[in-house]
């Protein structure tokens, strides 16, 4: 191998004397970072080196759903990411974010929309830790109208549906879906899907489909309500003496919406 120039030698010193990144303290790191696409640049910035990898764990990191009631130190002040109510981290958040909503406390959602694909996560260890609470006056709790996934959750409906799904992929994992006692039990469904209705705004390429895994599902009328050419499919139950737990996907399939009332009613009767 031929001996490097004394100016290819000054040139590789130099460029070992240049300033990097990984200077900066983790407090000017993690703000750096924060301004990478959560998907997919944030998360292929975690396989750079194990530094990066706990920088992008950091709470700082993704949006949080803080009441300021929760505690008294926010009350004057909540910091960057954290927010009072789950629609203002929705109107804040860019697509592909990831959403904490803070354990240990109930939390008011009604008709929240989210247009634009994001994740939700409970922040404790089992969803009845993370409550979402509809009020009989809403529609729905969660609107969704783009791809998303909940997880972790415990939704609760006092009138009206848990999730409200128009269109996109939504994978529902690990949640809770509970529809209070009412008179007008009639009018509640955990689930309303109308993605395949004929008001759908398809685009090109693209396709809808509700996914549910281990997700306990309680009152209403039914368990799941679809409209249009969706059905369902890969129908597997889980019986215990404290909850029916359920695994199905809804997937877009040239059927009658008829033949989908029937299955969905006969799904429903026999949970």
């Amino acid at each position: 191998m031929l001996p490097c120039s004394r100016s290819a030698r000054r040139g590789r010193g130099q460029e070992s004397r240049r300033p990097s990144i990984n200077l900066l303290d983790d407090g000017c790191l993690v703000r750096v970072l924060g301004f990478l696409a959560p998907f997919p640049d944030r998360f292929n910035a975690a396989s750079v080196c194990s530094r990066w990898h706990k920088l992008i764990a950091d709470s700082r990191m993704w949006l949080r759903v803080q009441s300021a009631t929760a505690n008294s130190s926010y009350n004057s002040f909540i910091q960057s990411g954290e927010f009072a109510t789950l629609q203002d981290a929705v109107n804040a958040a860019r697509p592909g974010d990831t959403i904490f909503i803070e354990p240990g406390e109930v939390h008011a959602v009604a008709n929240v929309a989210i247009d634009k694909p994001l994740c939700l996560m409970g922040g404790g260890s089992s969803p009845e830790e993370t409550v979402l609470i509809s009020p009989s006056g809403s529609e729905s709790a969660l609107v969704f109208s783009a791809n998303g996934k909940i997880a972790n959750l415990t939704i609760k409906a006092e009138l009206g549906s848990c999730l409200l799904h128009r269109r996109g992929s939504l994978t529902v994992d690990r949640c809770a879906l509970e529809c209070e006692e009412h008179p007008l039990e009639y009018l509640s469904c955990p689930i309303v899907t109308t993605a395949g209705g004929l008001a759908a705004h398809h685009l090109p390429g693209k396709s809808d489909g509700l996914s549910v895994i281990e997700t306990r599902i309680v009152g209403g009328t039914c368990a799941v309500k679809t409209v249009g050419s969706l059905v369902l499919q890969q129908v597997r139950v889980l019986y215990s003496r404290a909850a029916v737990i359920f695994w199905f996907t809804v997937a877009q399939q040239s059927k009658s919406a008829s033949s989908i009332g029937v299955a969905a009613t006969a799904f429903v009767h026999a949970s």
